[in-house]
């Protein structure tokens, strides 16, 4: 006979009864729980967010419910078995259900290479691999028929059962050939930090330098952004926003989600989109995905096949995706992790700058500095040997960058504590931004 699931008994009687009072009695009566876990009970609704109001010793309860009330679902044991199941998919990509069985047991034992191994005869129905794991795991002092596999290892049959309820769901699909494997359908919540991209090593590289004199480069916000996509559940018109002006639309995270659920990885493909009436149907290699910081957004660091070059793709710009049948030769490929290392900014630039900047040590320069120095793998900074007498300027800094005008937007920031020596292009931007300066304050003098 099954148990009673009292919380759901009491919590659907308190939602029939809503902003009534009910006299616990009443409740204890009407519902059939015991006094002694009325309290726990109640707890554990409060909780999951509902607001309960009991005054002392009234003996009086009422559930309070609003329109706009956010309450957030009691998490089942099913729910937990199903999400290993989409990160697993998330991780590995296409996985048979065999391989699902092994890497299940994996993440149960905090072992990814698991030493259990399933024998290669051809298993593919339940009791074939529940006969599989008894024989790989017996041993001299335990024998085959001793083993409780669902209880021991895991339940064939009820992860089975999660697997079809999520193709069910539209979550999963399910791929017919000379070996069945299931896949996450675009309708699925990716786990994007442990996808197997670049953008597992942005949070995994950035969490590392999280500097709270960091003015430069918002890491620690943009790696708490990434972090609340992986649970993001708004609606299609409504946008969550980080910081004052930071936002990310769940559009812009459902294109990121239809991105990478094509073969990207191991195949060409063809971008197609249209802009101000121009048709865009172009074949790329992508090279690497990136997150940039500073205009919020997903790219994907391509070489266009049908131009001849190499670009940088705003994923949330791209209207449809067609996989192509010849192979993608450059992912993940030394040249395109130097290209990204050489970017300061989301535009790619074909030319790059060696920049020469001197410091001044004043405020927070020097930190924030020397943090850009930790992110960027070509750039250093220096105490300045035997500076001339009466310079101002302590430190140089150097780098190897693509994007001088997306440096020199920094720099500005920083005024007169700053002082621009190479490239030659680079000096003559900062002496425009300097002389439009000393002429607006010319002008502002003029007024008073």
């Amino acid at each position: 006979m099954a148990k009673n699931d009292y919380k759901q008994i009491v919590l659907k009687y308190l939602l029939q009864h809503s902003n009534e009072e009910i006299k616990r009695e009443i409740l204890i009566s009407d519902t059939g729980i015991s006094k002694s876990r009325l309290s726990e009970i109640l707890n554990s609704i409060r909780a999951d967010g509902y607001t309960i109001v009991s005054p002392p010793r009234s003996g009086i309860l009422m559930l309070e419910q609003l329109d706009n009330q956010l309450v957030l679902p009691a998490i089942k044991d099913a729910d937990l078995r199903q999400w290993i199941i989409i990160f697993l998919l998330s991780r590995y990509g296409a996985l048979s259900f065999r391989d699902l069985v092994l890497k299940t047991l994996s993440v149960k034992d905090y072992d990814m290479e698991y030493s259990l191994k399933l024998n290669n005869r051809k298993v593919y129905d339940d009791n074939s691999l529940i006969k599989s794991i008894r024989s790989e795991s017996a041993t001299s002092i335990i024998e085959e028929d001793d083993i409780d596999v669902a209880n021991d290892y895991i339940s064939i049959t009820t992860l089975r059962k999660d697997l079809n309820a999520l193709r069910d769901a539209g979550l999963v699909s399910m791929e017919e050939g000379q070996k069945v494997t299931y896949n996450l359908t675009s309708k699925a919540p990716y786990i994007i930090p442990i996808s197997g991209d670049s953008l597992s090593e942005f949070c995994l590289k950035y969490e590392e330098h999280v500097s709270a004199t960091s003015e430069l480069l918002p890491i620690k916000q943009a790696y708490n952004k990434i972090q609340k996509i992986i649970s993001w559940d708004g609606s299609k018109n409504e946008q969550r926003r980080f910081g004052k002006i930071n936002q990310i639309s769940e559009f812009q995270i459902e294109r990121f989600n239809y991105f990478i659920s094509h073969s990207y990885k191991d195949y060409r493909i063809t971008l197609h989109s249209e802009y101000n009436g121009k048709e865009r149907h172009d074949t790329v290699s992508v090279g690497l995905l990136f997150y940039s910081v500073e205009t919020n957004s997903f790219y994907a660091l391509c070489y266009n096949h049908t131009h001849k070059r190499i670009e940088a793709d705003r994923l949330d710009f791209i209207d449809t995706i067609t996989e192509e049948s010849l192979p993608n030769k450059i992912f993940h490929s030394q040249e395109y992790y130097q290209i990204y290392n050489e970017m300061f900014g989301p535009g790619y630039y074909p030319k790059v700058y060696h920049v020469k900047v001197l410091l001044q040590d004043f405020g927070n320069v020097i930190a924030r500095f020397r943090n850009l120095t930790s992110i960027r793998k070509d750039s250093s900074i220096r105490i300045i040997d035997n500076p001339p007498e009466g310079c101002i300027y302590k430190y140089i800094y150097e780098d190897n960058v693509r994007g001088l005008d997306d440096f020199a937007r920094i720099l500005r920031s920083f005024g007169l504590s700053v002082l621009a020596v190479e490239p030659p292009e680079l000096k003559d931007k900062m002496e425009k931004t300097y002389t439009w300066i000393i002429d607006k304050y010319e002008n502002m003098d003029g007024l008073t």
